[in-house]
């Protein structure tokens, strides 16, 4: 008779004989898995940060070439309407228009803008337009789309975009479901908005095409006035985070005193004077402004910037800041950030001081080098 004998393998045999893990040994688990935590959550914490940075600069290369297509077909690169010059921003404006658009001649008069901008906020229909570009405010009522008020920010979505979809005066619901209703087809007239009857009928078929595909989703209108800005990731309705910013480079400004021993910048960055909620929107987001490359206080020449025969566009990057909130004109006006020596020269003591750059602005991307402001700070030093 053969006796069966019945084998426990080792390590259930050796669990069901213990009773329970002694102090010792329990708290050295719990160190052990402390150390395996304190080593694996900041570099998946770092891989995220990195995916969501390598996101946004995708998505400003495609930026880039969307500007570069709009450049050949529309001839030149779009004012971004950062001028402190109020005329000198609108006569641009105007000259543009004349070339981009082929056979439409609104003038290229300051008052040439005038009459376009009153045209197309008019209620009523004109030599412009049929109807009013309108927007609802947050009262509920709808205003007219005013030409000043538009912003770096807003410029790059409006001539990449077009106007945002207006809404229809009778019933206030908007003319499309798209955000973005483009320009007119009509070459001798691109700005203006057909009759109530075509569009009810085919909204669209009358607009042109986008040249870049906007996430609808990350349009918002942060300071009120009717355009849209485009975020870098997206936000909550609530929330207040910076988003992308275009310099083009014919509004680069900059002089000297007659001494050459102290600079005046005029104010080019986002926001600028003149648009509603402005102020309010630098002091939470902070002010963005074209990056130079170099700065010489003694020198009579003493600015060059950063891509001077084309654009920059700048992102605030994952913090959602620009720079550091400033709260009045004076302060807003007085910091440069440059690139790549990751400096900022402040006005107040004639650039005799180097301060380092903000947190806030050390993150911050652009299309100048695929890189943060810190990072190229860095490979400068190298």
């Amino acid at each position: 008779m053969v006796r069966r004998t019945s084998f426990r393998p080792f390590a259930a045999s050796a669990l069901r004989d213990r009773r329970g893990f002694t102090l010792v040994e329990l708290l050295v688990v719990i160190a052990i898995i402390g150390m395996l935590m304190a080593i694996t959550v900041p570099a998946v914490w770092k891989f995220v940060q990195s995916a969501k940075e390598a996101k946004i600069m995708v998505e400003i290369d495609q930026l880039q070439t969307a500007l570069q297509s709009y450049k050949e077909k529309r001839v030149g690169y779009p004012p971004s309407l950062a001028e402190a010059n109020l005329s000198q921003r609108r006569i641009r404006f105007m000259k543009h228009v004349l070339v981009a658009f082929t056979n439409a001649n609104y003038g290229t008069a300051e008052g040439n803008f005038n009459n376009l901008r009153n045209g197309l906020m008019s209620t009523t229909a004109n030599s412009f337009t049929v109807q009013q570009y309108n927007y609802k405010t947050p009262g509920g009522n709808l205003q007219g789309l005013d030409l000043n008020t538009l912003d770096q920010a807003e410029s790059l979505v409006f001539w990449l975009g077009g106007f945002p979809t207006p809404y229809n005066t009778n019933n206030q619901a908007a003319v499309s479901n798209r955000r973005l209703f483009g320009f007119h087809r009509d070459q001798d007239a691109p700005f203006k908005r057909d009759n109530l009857a075509q569009e009810g009928a085919d909204p669209m078929r009358y607009r042109t095409d986008l040249f870049y595909q906007f996430d609808e989703t990350r349009l918002v209108d942060q300071d009120g006035d009717g355009w849209y800005e485009y975020l870098p990731i997206a936000s909550n309705a609530n929330s207040t985070m910076a988003p992308f910013v275009y310099f083009d480079a014919e509004s680069y400004s900059v002089s000297s005193s007659p001494t050459g021993s102290a600079l005046n910048i005029s104010l080019v960055g986002y926001p600028r004077d003149g648009d509603p909620g402005a102020a309010d929107l630098a002091a939470k987001i902070g002010l963005a402004v074209p990056m130079a490359e170099y700065i010489d206080p003694t020198n009579a020449n003493p600015m060059r910037w950063q891509k001077p025969e084309s654009f920059q566009i700048i992102c605030g990057g994952l913090d959602g800041m620009f720079s550091a909130p400033l709260t009045t004109e004076l302060n807003r006006a007085m910091k440069v950030p440059v690139y790549p020596a990751g400096q900022v020269y402040e006005k107040q003591n004639n650039y005799s001081q180097q301060t380092a750059l903000t947190a806030e602005d050390n993150d911050n991307l652009n299309n100048l080098g695929n890189v943060t402001v810190a990072t190229a700070a860095q490979n400068a030093g190298k």
